[in-house]
């Protein structure tokens, strides 16, 4: 009777030793039936293009207009706090010439109106400062939104699925640049753009 328990036992391992065998090819075939190689035959190719923004965004005619009127709103802000520097140097002059006559009191009243002045120049410079960037930075986001429309039409005229910054590639086709296409639709659609100057918040 013992036996015959040790036979049963022996091939009722041996049938399921062969069921996990069966299990696992079943799997494997499944897993065979669905492989990433198939999947991939079902993804169509693209083309591929890529654009110097860089470039369109320093050489367009709309960036060169920015930097002009940014640059010349920056002239006047920096001859105005030139005039107001000197103007508060010779406070400073004048100030210290009068120690001598003026009360303790009164000269440390000056002093501290003369410390107040200083501060609000310095101030106003870096809020002038903050103005010119902030007026440069809507005006390029402006051109950049016209640009990648641009992008985008030429895209869909030429059939690309991809379009990448030309900086990201290491070697490339040069008949996959559209850079040139698209500075020409951008400086006819957007020549100058007019740079805002608001006031910079603190």
């Amino acid at each position: 009777m013992l036996m015959i328990l040790k036979s049963l036992g022996s091939v009722s391992e041996r049938v399921s030793r062969a069921l996990a065998r069966v299990v696992l090819a079943v799997s494997l075939t499944t897993l065979i039936a669905v492989s990433p190689a198939e999947a991939l035959d079902k993804i169509e190719p693209v083309g591929v293009a890529v654009v110097d923004v860089q470039l369109i965004m320093r050489q367009s005619d709309a960036a060169k207009n920015i930097r002009e009127q940014v640059e010349t709103r920056r002239k006047a802000y920096e001859k105005d706090f030139q005039q107001r520097e000197a103007d508060v140097r010779e406070a400073e002059k004048a100030l210290a010439q009068q120690q001598a006559i003026l009360a303790n009191e009164v000269f440390q009243a000056r002093v501290r109106e003369h410390q107040q002045n200083i501060a609000a120049l310095q101030r106003d410079g870096q809020g002038m400062k903050r103005q010119l960037d902030q007026a440069y930075g809507r005006a390029n986001g402006h051109v950049r939104k016209i640009m990648i429309e641009i992008v985008a039409e030429v895209a869909g005229e030429v059939g690309v699925g991809l379009v990448l910054f030309k900086n990201q590639i290491f070697l490339g086709d040069r008949k996959i640049d559209i850079t040139d296409e698209i500075m020409k639709r951008l400086n006819a659609k957007l020549p100058k753009v007019e740079v805002t100057f608001t006031e910079a918040q603190n």
